[in-house]
């Protein structure tokens, strides 16, 4: 058989399907239906433009065999539109695509069918066969390029929005409190709030990169219904404004988010939240608070609650700056330690502290001998004039910790923002 035969056997298929196309449409949608619980469960404008847009896939393929040509891209704006209207009606890319595979093969059964009952010769059905799949090929590329282009123009959008309310609630802006905001429409403007804040502590890709895969996985594991969070990134740093009176509600939430970014991409995480505020107005103070209580953040207390600080803790980050300035002048003595005798110092007074003044489970907490401990005790009362092995001595140093750039709750870091690096 020549190629003139085949494509006119080919041609012949085509034009019995044009003139079914719509039967066809309705069948292809209904299989899809069927098979994908995605839209099984959709709303009824979201199977009518199914529908509709199986029908429209239909007549384009029918036509192209018809007329003997092949699919090309000025004949699928249809599709383009289609797909930013999945994305729009809360589509997912795999629904959406797999909806497309399920809808190519419904078509080919029809043709192949069709082919059988005007028993075209077996060459013409290989070459409609290859000319199928190189439509079916086509269409499912377009259609999830198409998606992704909208998905990520929607994304921007969404998140210049969220970011630019976020700047403003943290700035102190009057905020319209009778009606939620588009960019937040899950949450209450004169409702409960938490406000988180984390920061990429290591990292071994680009922080920018490292943040978006954070936002994505706090994202995920915040959302619920219509109370997903406002989730911002700006200044190096995560903001989430969240609905809830329980910062402990939050805390699975934010560890689950936490372990898939480091399981996943290696990227430490660490986060602050504030008390419970009412509305977007408490929103600046409570950002203040998230930040107060990321600084305590550490390898071994990852998530920090305003709430779970000690009463000594918040006395000091509450402190007025003046106070703070006093505090710190106590603290010459220790800053001048070398690097290495200074982590020593604050990793001491941190385990000592923690173990209720007991050499021995300081000792175990730090992995090193009884000995060492009080070695090392020893050393801080004479080279800072606290001695730690006292109650007002001790008191003494943890406050300077506290305060000063001698080191962070964590025992090993200075108080304050500190920049990720770029490796792990």
């Amino acid at each position: 058989m020549d190629a003139h035969s085949q494509r006119a056997a080919m041609r012949r298929v085509g034009a019995a399907l044009a003139a079914r196309y719509a039967e066809i449409g309705d069948a292809v949608a209904a299989r899809i239906i069927e098979e994908i619980p995605g839209y099984r469960d959709a709303a009824p404008e979201v199977i009518s433009d199914l529908r509709a847009g199986a029908t429209a896939t239909v007549e384009l393929l029918a036509r192209t065999f018809a007329e003997g040509s092949t699919v090309r891209r000025e004949d699928l704006g249809f599709l383009r539109e289609l797909a930013a209207r999945r994305v729009h009606q809360g589509v997912s890319l795999e629904v959406f695509v797999h909806a497309y595979r399920v809808a190519l093969l419904a078509y080919w059964d029809v043709c192949a069918d069709e082919a059988t009952r005007l028993r075209i010769p077996r060459a013409a059905g290989f070459a409609l066969a290859g000319s199928a799949i190189e439509a079916i090929d086509v269409i499912t590329t377009q259609a999830a390029e198409a998606y992704l282009r909208e998905e990520t123009r929607v994304r921007t959008q969404s998140g210049r929005a969220a970011r630019d309310l976020i700047e403003r609630l943290i700035d102190g802006e009057p905020i319209d409190p009778s009606r939620r905001h588009r960019a937040a429409p899950g949450l209450d403007p004169t409702g409960p709030l938490l406000t988180i804040v984390g920061r990429v502590e290591r990292t071994t890709i680009a922080i920018a990169d490292a943040l978006q895969l954070a936002r994505d996985g706090l994202e995920e594991s915040m959302s619920l219904g219509t109370t997903g969070p406002l989730i911002a990134i700006r200044h190096g740093e995560l903001v989430a404004i969240s609905a809830g009176t329980a910062p402990g509600a939050k805390a699975d939430s934010l560890r689950a988010a936490r372990e898939r970014t480091f399981d996943e991409h290696e990227i430490d995480v660490r986060y602050g939240v504030s008390v419970p505020s009412r509305g977007f107005p408490s929103i600046q103070q409570a950002y203040r608070e998230a930040t107060l209580s990321l600084s305590y953040a550490s390898p071994s207390r990852p998530i920090v609650s305003l709430g779970e600080l000690s009463a000594l803790e918040s006395a000091v980050i509450g402190a007025t700056a003046t106070t703070k300035a006093v505090i710190a002048s106590k603290g010459t003595s220790l800053r001048a330690l070398s690097s290495d005798d200074l982590a020593a110092a604050v990793e001491t007074i941190r385990a000592f502290s923690a173990a209720d003044l007991n050499v021995a489970k300081a000792a175990e907490r730090m992995h090193v001998h009884p000995n060492t401990v009080r070695y090392r005790l020893r050393q801080l009362a004479t080279k800072t004039g606290y001695d730690p092995r006292t109650f007002a001595g001790l008191v003494e140093l943890i406050c300077i910790l506290e305060t000063t750039d001698g080191g962070g709750p964590s025992g090993a870091a200075p108080r304050g923002r500190r920049a990720a690096t770029g490796t792990a």
